[in-house]
Formats: C-alpha cells, sequence, structure tokens
C-alpha cells in the first residue's frame, strides 16, 4: 500500500482540509483504500488568509469530513491526481 498527502480547498466551507490517502494500484488503475483527514484550516472568506488550524483527532471528525469530501465529489478527482502525478507502481 501507498500513501500520499493531498490537501481539498473546500470553497463553500473556507477550509482547506490536509489529507492522508492510502492507495493500492491494479491492473484496473488507482484504488483509495483509506483517507484520513489530518488538519483543518480556516480561512477568512475576504482574503482567504488562514485565520486558525485544528487537528483532526477523532473518528466521528474524520468520518465527517470523510463523508463531505465525497459528497462533494473530489473522490474520483483524488483518484486521477494521484495517477496524473505518476504515483501509482512507484512505490511512493
Amino acid at each position: 500500500m501507498n500513501s500520499y498527502q493531498s490537501v481539498w480547498e473546500d470553497d463553500e466551507t473556507n477550509r482547506k482540509v490536509e489529507l492522508l490517502v492510502n492507495y493500492s494500484q491494479s491492473d484496473a488503475g488507482v484504488t483509495i483504500d483509506d483517507i484520513t483527514p489530518t488538519k483543518v484550516t480556516f480561512l477568512d472568506p475576504a482574503t482567504k488568509a488562514a485565520i486558525r488550524s485544528i487537528g483532526v483527532w477523532t473518528k466521528t471528525g474524520r468520518s465527517m469530513l470523510v463523508k463531505q469530501f465525497r459528497a462533494a465529489g473530489r473522490f474520483a478527482a483524488l483518484e486521477q491526481e494521484i495517477t496524473a502525478l505518476g504515483l501509482a507502481g512507484t512505490g511512493a
């Protein structure tokens, strides 16, 4: 299993969510096995400057953020991002 760090820029809620993504590669392509949100940075809506950041420590918080990530339609884009960066199959 390989790991990849990504940032989900959620413009609707003015935040950035840092994600640790565990994925595997098969002949069919990249499969995301697990997504773990690790940090949320809240942004000023006018300037987009960071206001504050918090760690995501609870199972409930992580689950909620993953559900929101999926609902935002970002799951398939993340698989494509990993493939496009050439990480699949490199052991990175």
